[in-house]
């Protein structure tokens, strides 16, 4: 299930020294990602910060108003990136199959059937049984 209407270009901030390379394959790695969302891509942040423990990646998304997100820390950015998108898809799957998936329905009970319980349930506990 492929989306179409991925946010072109989203929110960036950098902490720490991060090379313009660096920035663009985050980038790709995002959008490459987002385009497996199940539902339409509002909006997206990423936070590259090398200046942290460890070189970290945040990512954000709002996919049809349900807030996702989702980080990793790697030795190097091109790392923690590979690691943010694989994350982030896994997310998105599992968003995908949720669809589909949850609590049933309750069942639908028709007003004679209840009006019936709520008699018999006066009339006493061996009467109707």
């Amino acid at each position: 299930m492929t989306q179409s209407n991925v946010v072109e270009s989203p929110h960036v901030h950098t902490h720490g020294r991060v090379g313009p390379g660096a920035t663009t394959y985050a980038i790709d790695k995002l959008q490459a990602a987002l385009r497996h969302a199940p539902a339409p891509v509002v909006s997206s942040w990423l936070t590259i910060d090398a200046a942290a423990p460890g070189n970290r990646i945040d990512a954000d998304a709002n996919v049809n108003g349900t807030h996702i997100h989702v980080h990793a820390v790697g030795a190097s950015l091109r790392e923690a990136v590979d690691l943010m998108q694989e994350r982030l898809r896994s997310r998105l799957r599992r968003m995908r199959r949720r669809q589909t998936q949850g609590p049933l329905a309750p069942p639908v009970v028709s007003e004679a059937a209840a009006v019936s319980e709520v008699e018999r349930d006066d009339l006493g506990p061996d009467v109707g049984q």
